[in-house]
């Protein structure tokens, strides 16, 4: 009798051990490119700002899509922040061909760059 109860004793202690801890409370989801350098904008695109890209339509718009995909794959947890950052990074080289006018340096850019990180 007394080893049936020093069981359910440390069965209960185990259980309370492994429930989470009201004072500590983990993030549910990885906070996205709020709180990460990265695009920017003054258009409103689905309640977001869209980022605005310079340079001949032909790049600037992809360029500006592929931007706010990893904007919103970054929002929803599926991106990671610094997976997030280095493509960052790596868009403001083909952001700079497209403000330059060279549209298919651009392009060649940015399809090595959705290319590098697992995007078509």
């Amino acid at each position: 009798m007394n080893r049936t109860l020093l069981l359910v004793l440390a069965a209960l202690s185990l259980g309370a051990c492994a429930s989470n801890d009201a004072g500590f409370q983990t993030a549910s989801t990885p906070q996205g490119p709020s709180v990460i350098s990265g695009s920017g904008g003054s258009a409103m695109v689905g309640g977001a700002p869209a980022p605005v890209i310079a340079g001949p339509a032909g790049c600037a718009g992809p360029i500006s899509d592929y931007q706010q995909l990893i904007d919103s794959d970054a929002e929803t947890g599926m991106l990671n922040p610094g997976v997030y950052n280095r493509v960052s990074v790596d868009l403001e080289n083909v952001k700079k061909s497209c403000a330059s006018g060279r549209e298919k340096e651009a392009l060649g850019q940015l399809a090595s760059v959705k290319a590098r990180y697992g995007y078509r």
